[in-house]
């Protein structure tokens, strides 16, 4: 075998190498360095003569995929299949032999094995059926890692967020960092759930889980990227530097809102829809800053709605300003071109009376709620000159409108 290396340990944690290695176990020198050859280019190719042989070597290395000889003199392949499966479950096998039966065929299966092929066997067969395991490994692979990255990440900002709130206990301010980094946190611990969950149902061939799993791994570092964001905008607010700005669709900024949002433990039941107006508006702003406007007005609005209802958020160009707005800050200049972009729910909507208080700091109407969200919503909205407007029904439901100035 292709190592010196006895000592029988638990193999290290699997991580994605440059070359995945490929344990080859055959008793027959003829098929076990044709496959030597044929895949040594692809990977790191490691040969065992014997059973025994090759499970010594996996218990103490990684082994991403293994083409297994049937028909051995000290163990079958079904019987190293079944030990290599219980020393990591996701080794991919590949069964190999000419001496077919059913009850072989009918095991290897039973015990997790990835593809069953017969001597003389077809190299292009052979390569694609590896490709395809290799590949479905280093997927697996790919998402422990992010697991294992995202759990530093929230081991990380609780740290970091347990040391700011001991430091600074008062002011708009730090308490309004704590709570923009509440959201992205909640949506990572929803969307860990929801991974665990198709993780936990990923099988062979299940090419619909194994998209949803790509895609909430993207969403979860997206998140990890926005607190990163959050922070880094904290600190260049303290030392008086300015956070930097790009152009962005409107269409962008409200799917991910949607996305976002969507992923949030508040919702239960929830219809979120996204949509934007022709023309489509574009802005010059920090899109973590207005997702942030976006998902606290959602949030907001899951929360009126008891998790349940139709929340819509949409983008467009604004044809007409309102001569009285909710909140107009002086920087607000009603001549210029500007966006708006629409966040409407079904909830339970505001009472008259405490239209005028919700946007000041720490006025809120839920039992445990801070009274940030909106008071923050302002304060990022201020930044580029724009303003916020709500109408509300008591018993029917609320629209913000958010005015942004438009790209000139």
């Amino acid at each position: 075998m292709g190592t010196s290396e006895t000592v029988m340990t638990a193999p290290p944690p699997a991580k994605l190498a440059e070359k995945p290695t490929l344990l080859i176990v055959d008793d027959e020198p003829g098929p076990r360095e044709s496959l030597r050859i044929v895949f040594r280019d692809r990977y790191n190719c490691v040969i065992a003569t014997c059973g025994r042989e090759g499970i010594e070597y996996a218990r103490s290395h990684a082994v991403d995929a293994a083409v297994l000889d049937i028909k051995m003199p000290d163990l079958s392949g079904v019987d190293v299949l079944r030990e290599l499966k219980e020393i990591d479950p996701d080794i991919e096998c590949v069964m190999l032999t000419g001496y077919e039966t059913i009850e072989t065929a009918r095991a290897a299966v039973r015990y997790g094995a990835a593809d069953y092929l017969n001597k003389p066997f077809d190299v292009f067969s052979v390569r694609e059926v590896l490709e395809k395991c290799v590949k479905r490994r280093r997927e697996k692979l790919t998402s422990e890692e992010n697991f294992r990255t995202l759990e530093q990440t929230n081991e990380q900002l609780g740290a970091e967020l347990a040391q700011l709130s001991r430091a600074v206990e008062a002011g708009v301010l730090s308490a309004g960092v704590v709570h923009e980094m509440n959201n992205p946190l909640a949506i990572i611990a929803g969307y860990a759930d929801l991974l665990g969950r198709d993780l936990a149902s990923l099988n062979v061939g299940d090419q619909e889980t194994s998209k949803q799993v790509k895609q909430r791994l993207a969403s979860i570092q997206r998140e990890i990227d926005r607190c990163k964001d959050i922070a880094r905008r904290f600190l260049n607010f303290s030392r008086g530097q300015a956070a930097a700005q790009e152009l962005i669709g409107g269409r962008k900024l409200v799917e991910d809102a949607a996305s976002l949002i969507k992923a949030h433990p508040s919702n239960r039941r929830a219809e979120i829809k996204f949509m934007t107006g022709d023309p489509e508006p574009t802005l010059k702003v920090n899109p973590a800053e207005i997702l942030q406007v976006l998902i606290n007005l959602g949030v907001n609005a899951l929360h009126a709605m008891n998790g349940g209802g139709t929340l819509e958020i949409s983008a467009m160009v604004a044809t007409s300003i309102p001569s009285e707005i909710a909140f107009r800050p002086d920087s607000f200049d009603p001549q210029k071109p500007m966006a708006k972009l629409i966040v409407t729910d079904t909830g339970a909507g505001i009472a008259r009376e405490n239209i005028s208080k919700i946007f000041q700091p720490y006025f809120t109407s839920k039992k445990e709620g801070t009274g940030l969200g909106l008071a923050i919503a302002c304060e990022l909205v201020a930044r580029y000159g724009g303003a916020i407007d709500v109408q509300s029904t008591v018993g029917a439901g609320t629209t913000f409108t958010v005015y942004l100035p438009l790209a000139s």
